[in-house]
């Protein structure tokens, strides 16, 4: 289950229900603001308050066990292809065959959440996840996924990874427009906040649920087992999201105002992002440490076989990347902690160079104990990056346009993801991984002084409308 927020459309669905209850104004809003939560929601009705609710529990329940599985999945997948030549390249293009369709339809995703039934959406989006999952653990354990025949090998895994980029676009907007019709509105921030603890809970679990199958029953027949597990795991969400009925009262109703095109929605939002010094420089910030500081984490297979020469990679892959997802758990609290009032665009400074500090000595490190930790503090940092930014577009932004800028803030996240992948999977192949991991580090580093030396950037600006 995506853990990110849709196009302007589907993203404002909360709008009506939040307004003049001090609650965030759209879906987009709320999903990434984790600096806020935990103070209103403790003095209101407790952390796991929504629980109450029996369509959000079963559903929160089910997006859990399916995203720990898609977790376990992607880390099989990574150590497959890297199976096949050991090529950071196969690592990149893999990324972003399964990234790139998110820069051109979560938008429409949006705009066809608004326009059908969700759960039959999401609920078909699972059914075709499944098979793609079933089709993955055919293919392994006919040997069509093998390292004896690693072109055609990596074609299908590519082809599988692009039918899931395609689906995970059109329908993650529906997760986050159908939660208002789950919780009343005075729940809605607090239901949006335990969805992305989910989210991050199933990040760490995944790793973690597929190093001890792959332990218990030996590589080969682990590997196969964990697509089994994750088919399997589309049955949970499927019933759980199938009876989480929503509530006709919580639905919100519709003004004549969204008749708007999308395309008109967007260009609003872009044109307010360019105009305003804050808000540019927030989210190109953004954009530089996902397509120089990001990189590491695809690239972790190669980090467990040619940095810290692990020749079996497999377990050690899978500790570092569990314990990256523990490391961004951490950060969502660290910043779920800060007070409401302070400001988060002047911590970006510090996130950033810490972020970029910590990714140069995680590329050189040859001691296991120590990546873990570093890998764990990476986690961190990034989110708590993610989360500062986040927190600092929404706190700068109208009401009336919150949720379109926060999805050009979405946008340009998720479109440099996939660039990232094609740019620095071929540079580690040609440079070595442990160079472009630093490479991409102290590009980071360099603007993170800049933002030092330069605080007029990220001073606050009136919020125009």
């Amino acid at each position: 289950m995506p853990d990110l927020a849709n196009d302007n459309e589907a993203a404002r669905l909360a709008a009506e229900q939040a307004s003049g209850n001090g609650l965030p104004t759209s879906v987009a809003e709320a999903e990434s603001d984790t600096g806020s939560p935990p103070e209103r929601i403790v003095k209101r009705g407790g952390t796991f308050e929504s629980f109450k609710h029996r369509g959000y529990l079963l559903f929160w329940s089910g997006a859990l066990v399916s995203n720990a599985g898609s977790w376990m999945q992607t880390a099989v997948a990574q150590i497959i292809v890297y199976s096949f030549r050991r090529s950071d390249f196969d690592l990149g293009l893999v990324t972003f065959l399964s990234q790139i369709p998110n820069l051109f339809l979560a938008l429409p995703g949006g705009v066809l959440a608004d326009r059908v039934d969700k759960r039959k959406l999401i609920i078909g989006a699972q059914v075709v996840l499944m098979f793609q999952a079933l089709a993955f653990g055919w293919l392994y354990v006919s040997g069509a996924l093998s390292a004896s025949t690693p072109i055609a090998s990596l074609a299908w895994v590519s082809f599988l990874g692009l039918i899931g980029g395609v689906l995970t676009a059109l329908s993650f907007p529906a997760w986050q427009a159908v939660l208002p019709e789950l919780v009343p509105k005075d729940t809605l921030l607090n239901a949006i906040a335990l969805n992305s603890a989910q989210f991050q809970s199933g990040r760490m679990i995944g790793p973690l649920a597929s190093a001890l199958v792959i332990t218990l029953v030996g590589k080969q027949a682990g590997i196969a087992d964990v697509f089994w597990i994750n088919a399997i795991s589309f049955l949970f969400v499927i019933a759980a999201v199938w009876a989480a009925r929503t509530s006709p009262h919580l639905i919100p109703k519709r003004t004549e105002a969204r008749a708007e095109s999308a395309w008109t929605s967007l260009k609003e939002g872009i044109r307010y992002a360019v105009t305003h010094r804050l808000i540019g420089v927030v989210i190109l910030s953004t954009m530089i440490m996902t397509l120089v500081g990001m990189p590491y984490v695809f690239l972790m297979p190669a980090v467990a076989d040619k940095v810290l020469g692990f020749r079996d990679y497999t377990n050690v892959f899978n500790i570092l990347l569990a314990a990256n997802g523990l490391g961004a758990l951490f950060g969502a609290l660290t910043v779920a902690s800060l007070r409401h009032s302070t400001r988060r665009e002047y911590l970006m400074r510090w996130s950033l160079g810490a972020t970029a500090i910590v990714l140069i000595a995680f590329a050189f490190t040859p001691w296991l104990w120590l990546s873990v930790i570093l890998s764990a503090v990476a986690g961190a940092c990034v989110l708590t990056t993610n989360s500062l930014a986040n927190t600092s577009v929404q706190s700068n932004v109208p009401h009336r346009l919150r949720g379109r800028v926060m999805s050009v803030y979405i946008t340009c996240f998720l479109g440099i993801m996939p660039l990232s992948a094609a740019a620095f999977g071929p540079l580690a192949e040609w440079i070595g991984t442990s160079w472009a991991i630093a490479g991409g580090a102290v590009i980071l580093l360099t603007w993170a002084i800049v933002l030092f030396a330069k605080p007029g950037l990220l001073a606050p600006e009136p919020v125009r409308d």
